[in-house]
């Protein structure tokens, strides 16, 4: 019943007069090679953990694929009068053909097209109360805080919730930097789990060239217990998952429009990745970022 008034009441928020702030979208492409991977060496090949020990550029070899893959991610976001829209979604083997074969065996290395992503809405209280008192709260460090509904999606799961609330800081430093407290909601299990997560990014420059420091982490902090159904088997655990960038805007002295076009790495650190109990991920993957 939480879960649906909050979503509820969301939706009416957003139906309130919105009013275009900024927007953007963005394109990010992805590769880790596993040029460190020894496939002689990995840790349960068992299409589960399957850890290329010593590796720091693989993805694990499980249910997903193997090692080397290339992901092209799909971002937009939306500011209106009273809350933000955020979406994302990440294709794996964006570029793989449904047909493709690695040694006359079919190829799902890169899972042919598989998804993941999410669409998040947030609604601010507080600018619902200032249009109607007509004046401005000053909250000094805390900028603002948010009621945040986030729909994720899995080509091989389906579809979890996540709501709670979304505290925007003020902190001169940093670009911005937001925290969440929220519920994660996954019906294929018979609890919830409360994750804590945040986001952040720092522009700078050293000399003439510029570059961006962001990223963001999440973790859950008690598991959501034991499956239920197809998955009665499973158990979903605490988690960590972090992924830090740092990208170089290449395209500045190339004569580009600055803020554009940027190249760095992505490095993705993951504790029981996908609730998974020692399922870990320490994967450095090169990147291309494409601001449109």
């Amino acid at each position: 019943m939480t879960r649906k008034l909050l979503f509820l009441a969301t939706l009416v928020a957003v139906s309130i007069t919105p009013s275009i702030a900024h927007a953007g979208v963005w394109f990010e492409l992805l590769h880790a090679p596993c040029w460190t991977g020894d496939e002689n060496n990995i840790k349960q090949d068992n299409g589960v953990i399957g850890r290329y020990s010593g590796a720091i550029d693989c993805f694990n070899k499980d249910f997903n694929g193997g090692g080397a893959r290339t992901v092209l991610s799909i971002k937009a976001f939306q500011a209106w009068e009273y809350g933000t829209m955020f979406l994302y979604y990440d294709i794996t083997g964006p570029f793989n053909s449904a047909n493709s074969r690695t040694d006359g065996v079919t190829d799902t290395a890169n899972e042919r097209g598989g998804f993941f992503g999410g669409i998040t809405l947030t609604a601010s209280p507080k600018k619902i109360t200032e249009k109607i008192l007509g004046r401005e709260f000053d909250w000094g460090p805390l900028r603002d805080v948010q009621v945040k509904y986030e729909a994720e999606h899995v080509s091989k799961f389906g579809m979890l919730s996540y709501y709670g609330l979304q505290w925007d800081l003020n902190i001169p430093v940093l670009d911005f930097m937001s925290v969440t407290t929220v519920i994660r909601d996954d019906h294929v299990f018979h609890g919830v789990d409360f994750q804590v997560g945040a986001a952040l990014q720092k522009s700078f420059s050293l000399g003439s060239q510029d570059f961006i420091a962001a990223g963001f982490f999440q973790t859950g902090l008690f598991g959501e217990g034991k499956g239920k159904g197809s998955f009665a088997q499973s158990e979903g655990n605490q988690f960590f998952l972090a992924q830090p960038q740092l990208l170089w805007d290449f395209g500045k002295p190339l004569g580009a429009t600055p803020g554009k076009l940027y190249a760095g790495f992505e490095w993705q650190i993951a504790w029981n990745r996908y609730l998974i109990e020692d399922k870990t991920e320490n994967v450095l993957q090169g990147m291309i970022r494409w601001n449109i």
